[in-house]
């Protein structure tokens, strides 16, 4: 067992103390955004003080970005705090809300990021010399090529098998090197599982793979689905999280399902909102809030108050692994979030419902919006998907029962359209994850 990583409150308002003089004293981006919300660093006396300081968002990250590059010659944003030079590798976002962002990395912070996927990698079980299929895009994305370099510092052998080779190029080499761990998207996984089966006739247990390490969207923490991998792979299912702004990644469910545990308090910072007031929210048992993380050993363009945009729910009863540190179930995006007459509703909730409803159905589900939210129009238009074994014809009375089962449990309207897998197709996005929503307006 490893040890517990629990928060020292006196080291984090230490550290975050150091960060806030730090960005004031380096950045006349941060020492003029704090003066506009009438904040400096001498007004941080206790952990609570942090909610007095302003929010940093992917937009206003964006806009910062696009002026360095105008006025510096550099993409890392007016609020870098370290000198270009020092700046060893830059990692992106995914870009499935938007244009990407640039993440750079000093030393330090590839050192952190590489402590942290070492804290994740040991409470797991995987040892020196276990072997890695890693099945990302092996591109900027912080789960991509940084994952690899972290796997490989840890002292495991990554065999960077990417996405793009295909299913075939895969079999092949799992055959061949035998690994003991995937690490991939959920939907990657998925697709994985069934393509092994229909297409190559393989039982995807027998390949002798131990771990799925599952991050990028939900799934690797909903019973239906993790179950499901667990069953086509013979292998336990662990679902990871990072945190954009900190040393990702920070987070990770163990066997007993119960959550992710949080192994990064001594580097990022966390707080709850309320997602409609942002106002504090205490990280009790059982709140549930929009997390906001504050990386406080970020060396590169740090970000002070970060909103993911990740509802969360955070437990802090001990797991029942013995682990006590606290665990967090994400919930679903805000920026997912659609407002129909009023009522907030989520991707997940809507997931729940089809999962509920019929074993006709996988769960996968997308919402198609044909003008900017998050305001929409009654009726909801919903593709859903079909499971392998179900055609159209054979569920004429799913539509009416899904819709009124919508209508019943989230309280709004729906035009629902079911769809055989492959009608739905995979829909994935650069990363290979899958899209849940289908911004029409924008094609």
């Amino acid at each position: 067992m490893t040890r517990p990583f629990l928060a020292d409150p006196s080291e984090q308002l230490a550290g975050i103390r150091s960060k806030l003089d730090e960005v004031w004293d380096r950045s006349d981006y941060y020492r003029e955004k704090f003066r506009r919300h009438g904040v400096e660093p001498r007004d941080f006396e206790t952990l609570a003080d942090l909610a007095k300081f302003p929010f940093f968002d992917k937009e206003e990250e964006r806009q910062s970005q696009q002026e360095s590059r105008e006025r510096l010659g550099h993409s890392f944003g007016l609020h870098l705090t370290c000198d270009p030079s020092d700046v060893i590798r830059v990692s992106a976002s995914s870009g499935t809300t938007g244009s990407p962002t640039y993440t750079p990395f000093t030393r330090g912070d590839k050192a952190w990021a590489c402590e942290n996927a070492a804290r994740v990698f040991s409470r797991i079980g995987v040892q020196r010399g276990d072997r890695f299929a890693h099945a990302s895009v092996l591109s900027m994305w912080i789960a991509g090529y940084p994952f690899a370099v972290a796997i490989e510092e840890y002292g495991a052998c990554v065999v960077p098998i990417g996405v793009l080779t295909g299913v075939e190029r895969f079999l092949a080499v799992a055959r061949d090197l035998r690994p003991t761990t995937i690490s991939a998207t959920v939907s990657y996984v998925r697709h994985l599982g069934e393509k092994l089966r229909t297409q190559f006739d393989v039982d995807p247990s027998t390949l002798g793979v131990e771990r799925l390490i599952v991050y990028g969207e939900p799934g690797g923490s909903i019973p239906e689905v993790y179950s499901a991998l667990e069953s086509t792979f013979g292998a336990v299912v662990y679902d990871l999280t990072g945190a954009t702004g900190a040393h990702s990644p920070t987070a990770i469910s163990c066997s007993e399902h119960n959550g992710m545990h949080f192994l990064a308090p001594d580097s990022c910072f966390i707080e709850l909102v309320d997602p409609n007031t942002l106002e504090p929210l205490p990280i009790e048992d059982g709140v549930i809030g929009e997390v906001v993380y504050t990386g406080y050993q970020k060396e590169a363009s740090p970000l002070i108050r970060w909103r993911d945009k990740d509802l969360v729910k955070v437990e802090t009863t001990q797991c029942g692994c013995g682990h006590p540190e606290p665990r967090l179930w994400i919930l679903g995006r805000t920026d997912d979030m659609i407002i129909v007459k009023g009522v907030n509703v989520y991707p997940s909730a809507i997931e729940d419902v089809l999962r509920s409803t019929s074993p006709a159905l996988t769960g996968n589900v997308r919402i198609v919006l044909d003008h900017p939210g998050p305001a929409v129009e009654p009726p909801v238009r919903l593709r859903v998907e079909l499971a392998a074994s179900h055609a159209v014809d054979d569920n004429r009375g799913l539509k009416d029962l899904l819709e009124q089962r919508m209508h019943a449990d989230l309280r709004f309207r729906s035009d629902v359209q079911l769809l055989t897998r492959e009608e739905f197709g995979d829909g994935f996005g650069a990363t290979h994850k899958s899209k849940r929503i289908e911004r029409t307006f924008e094609q």
